[in-house]
């Protein structure tokens, strides 16, 4: 996966129209940081806008299952939620996305991102990746420098955007790798950037890497990046390493809303306000035309630490009892990511 979900789940169907939306997954949805454990800001974030379609679809459905995770994570917890409503196989860190989002089957697969790691004495530092901003001829300059050196242990890789590289081989094979939003900014060991199952897989593959940080360090893209005061790619980042065995079946209805870890939205109030105003003009409110509509339908909030989702709630005199008495609001829901 990317360092945060893929807005689109599954292919549109052959006449162009979206399946109905059964399933809205919202990253980024916490409070922005500023906000104090009672919701209040420092200036960080301004209230809440009207946003009625949410409203409506909270006053229909309760939380139903919630994924924690700690600061530890391989994987944040809308990856997991994700992972979950798409039947992705596996376990945090080895979740085959790359294989997954390119329909790959059988062949080991992974994401390579061209990256920046701070070096230092007993442990690296993953520096953001959407700081580094490549340009489609600097990735292909280095992707043409990194492809010769992999294509030597069996990898094959091509571009499928100028900060995401697909990488195909064996040696991808049964690999625990941390994505890389879950990976900026910690402190890592060279051992924590990915793992093998074998002793063996881990040796080559650390030196695959070394070599590949020797070419990347020591590109002309990487000193003219430097020279212009630009994070210099000095390494790759591996995840969503892994293989599958038989196609996951689709998941039509599934989707990710993108826009509050888009732009400025992730660290800007205004920025994040627009965003959660256009989610409820476009995906809440399909979500609650597909309620209406008798379907049943799921709601995830995701944020650092967990992923709330929602559902209607079963038939029944508790049913009934839930939905007068367990209304959450959005906010509340916020607080708790």
């Amino acid at each position: 996966m990317s360092s945060q979900p893929t807005a689109a789940s599954t292919a549109a169907p052959a006449d162009g129209r979206q399946p109905a939306l059964r399933h809205l997954l919202i990253p980024g949805a916490a409070l922005l940081p500023g906000a104090d454990a009672a919701g209040a800001t420092h200036g960080a974030q301004p209230p809440e806008p009207p946003l009625p379609n949410l409203q409506a679809l909270l006053a229909r459905l309760r939380p139903a299952d919630t994924l924690h995770c700690d600061e530890e994570s391989p994987e944040s917890p809308i990856a997991l939620a994700l992972a979950r409503a798409r039947g992705l196989p596996g376990q945090p860190g080895r979740h085959a996305w790359a294989a997954l989002e390119t329909g790959t089957i059988g062949t080991p697969c992974a994401w390579l991102r061209p990256a920046h790691l701070q070096m230092g004495m007993d442990d690296v530092q993953l520096i953001a990746l959407d700081q580094l901003q490549l340009s489609d001829d600097e990735s292909r300059q280095l992707l043409a420098a990194c492809a010769p050196l992999l294509a030597e242990d069996g990898i094959t890789v091509h571009a499928v955007a100028p900060d995401r590289w697909l990488a195909q081989g064996e040696l991808l094979r049964h690999l625990y790798t941390p994505a890389p939003d879950c990976a900026a900014g910690r402190r890592l060991t060279r051992n924590e950037l990915l793992r093998a199952d074998q002793p063996e897989q881990q040796r080559l593959l650390a030196r695959v890497l070394s070599e590949l940080e020797m070419v990347l360090a020591t590109h002309p893209i990487s000193q003219a990046r430097e020279a212009a005061r630009r994070w210099p790619i000095n390494s790759v980042w591996v995840h969503g390493a892994g293989a599958l065995d038989a196609p996951v079946p689709p998941t039509p209805g599934v989707r990710v809303a993108p826009q509050l870890t888009q732009g400025d939205a992730p660290v800007d109030a205004a920025a994040h306000t627009a965003a959660w105003r256009a989610i409820d003009q476009n995906e809440a409110a399909e979500l609650l035309a597909s309620l209406r509509g008798g379907q049943p339908v799921h709601l995830t909030l995701g944020g650092p630490h967990r992923a709330i989702t929602l559902a209607a709630p079963s038939g029944g005199l508790w049913g009934r009892i839930s939905s007068l008495f367990g209304r959450p609001s959005l906010q509340d829901l916020r607080k708790q990511l």
